[in-house]
């Protein structure tokens, strides 16, 4: 075989190559766990689309590095739709979720298996912490509520009067009314822009901190929305927020993971912190992130 032929073969090789952004271990809507070393769910990590009309983009824009080389989401094709947040898009017409492409079934075969064991392990503890609970007495109070996504819906300290703080007792689809037109409207303009951006914007920092870092005193209810759930989104252990909270009023919180994030991760993005924000409820630090925007 002459040089030409070998060029071309080497060509069609190249060709049936995967490109390098997809996974070679994980399905369409997975993405490589390089802490677990196994496939885990877009929509665990990421949450569902937030816009009406976006779907996920394959292996929710990661590599197998780790890396995120493009926003999680993107809007739907030509004749396609999303209006209930599904993690792919379906024929405007049908109500059917869009199939997973076949071609992706053969990578979803390798799983964590100690995903099961951890999961059984915590409900195996929460039956046990609810049950010494019911027999000392100390059962749920009255008027609880279960929320809707964002997973946190509540006010944080001292923003009862804040116009972006959601009630709890206004369930049901009230967050997508303060939610949903802030994010589709912001999160594409900060999607571009670095996080490391917000270490710059002082008065925004600022007002961002007195919102997510306080945590309520002895007696009070529990924390929804704070830095602490920001950093658990990152990934980051609740030792590190013990340790992080443990320097204020010297330090903040919230700006020490910021750093950290855009030190572990210094592709991280401004639309992220803003899925972030919205997924534990947080409308008012939204809005606050909004001028950024």
């Amino acid at each position: 075989m002459g040089p030409g032929g070998c060029l071309l073969t080497a060509v069609l090789l190249l060709g049936q190559a995967a490109p390098p952004e997809a996974s070679r271990y994980c399905g369409r809507l997975e993405y490589w766990n390089l802490d677990n070393k196994c496939c885990s769910s877009c929509l665990q990590r990421f949450g569902p689309p937030p816009c009406p009309d976006y779907e996920f983009v394959e292996n929710c824009g990661l590599n197998d590095s780790g890396d995120l080389l493009t926003y999680p989401y993107k809007e739907c094709s030509p004749g396609q739709c999303n209006p209930d947040g599904a993690e792919l898009c379906s024929p405007c017409n049908s109500r059917v979720t869009a199939p997973i492409p076949a071609g992706s079934l053969g990578r979803t075969l390798r799983r964590c298996s100690e995903a099961l064991l951890v999961v059984l392990v915590l409900l195996v503890t929460l039956t046990v912490i609810l049950l010494i609970l019911w027999r000392h007495g100390c059962r749920p109070k009255g008027n609880a509520v279960t929320l809707p996504y964002p997973a946190f819906v509540c006010r944080g300290p001292d923003t009862h009067s804040s116009q972006g703080a959601l009630e709890a007792s206004e369930i049901g689809n009230s967050w997508k009314v303060s939610l949903l037109p802030l994010l589709c409207r912001e999160l594409p303009s900060l999607e571009s822009q670095p996080l490391s951006r917000l270490l710059d914007e002082l008065e925004v920092l600022e007002e961002l901190i007195v919102l997510l870092d306080p945590e309520p005193g002895p007696g009070g209810g529990m924390a929804c929305g704070t830095t602490r759930h920001l950093a658990a989104r990152y990934g980051l252990p609740a030792a590190w927020s013990t340790f992080a909270y443990s320097l204020r009023p010297s330090r903040s919180p919230l700006q020490a993971l910021i750093e950290m994030v855009v030190a572990r991760e210094p592709s991280a993005s401004l639309g992220q912190f803003g899925a972030y924000l919205a997924q534990i409820g947080r409308a008012d630090a939204l809005q606050v992130l909004s001028k950024l925007a």
